[in-house]
């Protein structure tokens, strides 16, 4: 099985998030206020993730791009 990389993991999380939402805006409970902000925090986590990993990527790209002059 493949896993996912962090932009699937974070589009994942943003639909998850899209259903706990729609769920807390029609039923202002204790469990979809909850389930809402825990999909918010995972998606700050992942974003935060994917971040890093494009920043990664662009400096690996200019290295080489240097070292190729």
């Amino acid at each position: 099985m493949i896993d996912d990389d962090t932009h699937d993991k974070l589009t994942k999380a943003y639909l998850e998030y899209f259903k706990a939402n729609e769920s807390y805006e029609s039923r202002k409970s204790h469990r979809t206020h909850a389930a809402s902000r825990r999909w918010l925090r995972e998606i700050r986590t992942l974003a935060k993730e994917r971040m890093i990993e494009i920043h990664d990527s662009y400096t690996a790209k200019k290295e080489a791009e240097k070292k190729g002059k």
